[in-house]
């Protein structure tokens, strides 16, 4: 991995990659919300601690924006408006396009200073799927429908999501989205051919058993990608034989099955050869089963398939740091901006933490990515600060923190299980919050 002009200030590069496209439709040039500021509000309302709509206007009214508002009378007068009203407003009229654009443009200016880890001349990405719950609006609804079990109609829209993440510095593609549930409802494999084309070519992608299906894996190597995919036993069974050994590898060639060809009958004739690795590894209870194209030893796959564990971590951190558990926009188009504000935001924290590592030399997946967040938010007023001088200093004492917050390494078990306790609530789970009925007067 290679850091290209290491001592450049990275938020400063989120303003230099914001689209050129036109504000007309949204104002004139004597409003104060126009594009790059809202779009940076939007990325830093994500990368609060609450975010709140009032701590990106409360960023705006502490100077962290200034390099970007205009010359306009109001800001020169200091009269901008403490309340969200505007803000809000100036959020909604951004489309959804508009943000992929920033998002592809973000993360591609990322990419660009920090080249994505490759192995064995190939970049290596990791691909998987998360769901988001979202709010309930008739908006949302209409787009997400909410789940249906054994109790009845869930309350809660559900976005389904896939992304590709690079395997050492976790900086993602853009991702693709759909619905969980209804007469719309969509895969996580047609969701992954959808990033599959956002990916540098050549690359190396690794997916669970989810995404070992021969149509998909067929869908890879069209691209140009090598395959590195976990299959489930009974594939692996019908792949390799009615019997495996519990180690060993072996040449094969990968056809559909009766079921995929009637389902896909494009790839009636189509055929895959690869190899078949049954492996009993660390840290998995059955063996495993794994199929790939790439030409290396089967200890080093083996041990390249593991690092598909920094993806759930990612998800993880997504959801829970960076608050993707649950999003709280009121409409289809706001929950999407939402997902790739996040994406950007979360790109940006990577990229931190990748430059610090290299300066340290170490790997950037032994940094935490919520310590690194919680100094990036609270040394980001003095890397916007018109100082040059200041901005260099915040800047290497910035990175300098975020090479020395590492995750712990446990040598030994913990001495007690890991359990959840249930917490107390307030309130029902479920209440009607409408006026009181009317009782009648003696």
């Amino acid at each position: 991995m290679e850091i290209k002009a290491e001592a450049e200030n990275l938020l400063k590069l989120f303003e230099r990659v914001v689209p050129v496209i036109s504000w007309g439709e949204f104002g004139g040039g004597g409003q104060i919300y126009t594009l790059p500021v809202v779009v940076e509000m939007m990325l830093l309302q994500r990368l609060s601690e609450h975010g709140t709509q009032q701590e990106a206007v409360h960023a705006l009214l502490g100077g962290r924006l200034d390099r970007l508002l205009p010359n306009s009378k109001r800001v020169q007068g200091g009269r901008i408006s403490a309340n969200t009203g505007g803000y809000a407003r100036a959020c909604g009229r951004i489309t959804p396009e508009t943000v992929e654009q920033v998002c592809d443009q973000t993360l591609a200016a990322l990419s660009g200073q920090i080249e994505a880890e490759a192995k064995w001349g190939r970049p290596v990405l990791l691909l998987d799927g998360s769901s988001v719950r979202l709010e309930h609006t008739a908006d949302i609804l209409k787009a997400f429908p909410a789940g249906r079990n054994q109790h009845g109609l869930g309350h809660w829209g559900i976005m389904k999501w896939v992304c590709l993440h690079d395997v050492r510095t976790g900086i993602a593609q853009r991702p693709a989205w759909g619905p969980m549930y209804g007469p719309e409802a969509v895969s996580e494999q047609n969701l992954a051919k959808k990033v599959l084309s956002r990916a540098p070519a050549g690359s190396v992608i690794i997916g669970d058993g989810g995404f070992g299906i021969f149509a998909f894996a067929q869908e890879v190597i069209g691209s140009g990608h090598q395959a590195l995919f976990r299959l489930s036993k009974a594939r692996a069974l019908s792949l390799g034989g009615k019997s495996l050994p519990v180690q060993g590898e072996f040449l094969v060639c990968w056809k559909p099955s009766a079921q995929e060809r009637k389902k896909y009958p494009e790839l009636a004739d189509a055929e895959i050869k690869g190899r078949l690795i049954v492996c009993s590894a660390k840290g998995f209870r059955d063996s495993l089963y794994l199929f790939t194209t790439l030409e290396q030893e089967a200890d080093e796959i083996v041990a390249l398939y593991g690092e598909r564990w920094n993806l759930e971590l990612d998800l993880r951190t997504l959801k829970g740091t960076l608050r993707l558990e649950h999003l709280h926009g009121k409409s289809q188009a706001a929950v999407e901006k939402e997902l790739l504000i996040a994406v950007v935001a979360y790109g940006l924290v990577r990229a931190f933490m990748a430059t610090a590592a290299r300066r340290a030399g170490v790997d950037p997946r032994i940094l935490s990515f919520t310590q690194a967040y919680g100094l990036i938010n609270a040394m980001s007023p003095k890397l916007c600060s018109p100082d040059p001088v200041l901005r260099q200093q915040t800047y290497d004492r910035l990175l300098d923190y975020i090479s020395k917050a590492k995750l712990p390494q446990r040598k030994k078990k913990r001495s007690y299980p890991r359990e959840v306790w249930g917490r107390g609530k307030s309130f029902p789970s479920k209440h009607h919050f409408g006026p009181l009925p009317k009782t009648k007067s003696k």
